[in-house]
C-alpha cells in the first residue's frame, strides 16, 4: 500500500531544508507546517493526509524560491511514493517593506512627542494587510507595546496573549503625533 502518512512525513522533513539549503543565510525565511491531519483508525494505512502551513519571507526573491521548492517537493512525492499530491499554495501577503525616509520621519515624530521608550527592532516577517498599502505608497509599519500591567506578556498568536487596553490610547496618540509631523 502507498502510505500517505509516510509520504506526508517525507514532505514535512523536506520542506524544512528549504531555508537552510536554498535561502541566502543573510535573508530571513520561515516555512512552518502547522497542521498534519491523517484522520482514521490507528491500525489502517491512510489513503489521504492534509497538511497546512505558513511561509514568511523578507524578500520577494526568497518568497519565489520557497514556493518553487515547495512545489518541487510536492511533485516529487508522486514519483517517490506513488501517491497523488494536490498543492494549494496561496501568496496571501506581500513582503512588508518600510520606506526608510518615511520611517525616519515617523521616528522623529514619536521622539518629539516624548514617548517613554522607542525601540528599533530587527526586521520581522509579519503577515500583515498593511503590506498591500506599502506596495503602493511609501510608508512604515510600527508596533505599539501592549504588555499587561502585571508584566506577564506572551507574543501574538500565543494562547495566553493578552493586550493591555491602555495601549489603544498610546496608539492613538502615536498616530496623532505622526499625522501632525506629516501635515506640518
Amino acid at each position: 500500500a502507498n502510505d500517505a502518512i509516510v509520504a506526508a512525513s517525507s514532505f514535512v522533513m523536506n520542506v524544512q531544508t528549504i531555508v537552510s539549503r536554498h535561502i541566502n543565510p543573510f535573508d530571513t525565511a520561515v516555512v512552518t507546517i502547522g497542521s498534519f491531519d491523517g484522520k482514521g483508525s490507528f491500525n489502517v494505512i491512510k489513503d489521504s493526509v492534509t497538511l497546512e502551513g505558513d511561509v514568511r519571507t523578507m524578500s520577494d526573491e526568497s518568497r519565489t524560491i520557497v514556493e518553487e521548492q515547495v512545489r518541487q517537493f510536492a511533485e516529487g512525492l508522486e514519483t517517490s511514493f506513488k501517491v497523488k499530491s494536490e498543492l494549494e499554495y496561496a501568496n496571501d501577503y506581500p513582503v512588508l517593506y518600510n520606506d526608510p525616509e518615511v520611517t525616519g520621519l515617523v521616528q522623529e515624530a514619536l521622539e518629539a512627542a516624548n514617548f517613554a521608550e522607542i525601540l528599533e527592532t530587527a526586521p520581522q516577517p509579519p503577515s500583515e494587510d498593511f503590506a498591500y498599502y506599502l506596495k503602493e505608497v511609501p510608508g512604515t509599519f510600527f508596533y505599539v507595546g501592549a504588555m499587561p500591567a502585571n508584566g506577564e506578556w506572551y507574543p501574538h498568536h500565543h494562547p495566553k496573549f493578552e493586550i493591555n487596553e491602555d495601549s489603544l490610547l498610546i496608539s492613538a496618540k502615536a498616530m496623532a503625533a505622526v499625522v501632525v509631523k506629516f501635515c506640518g
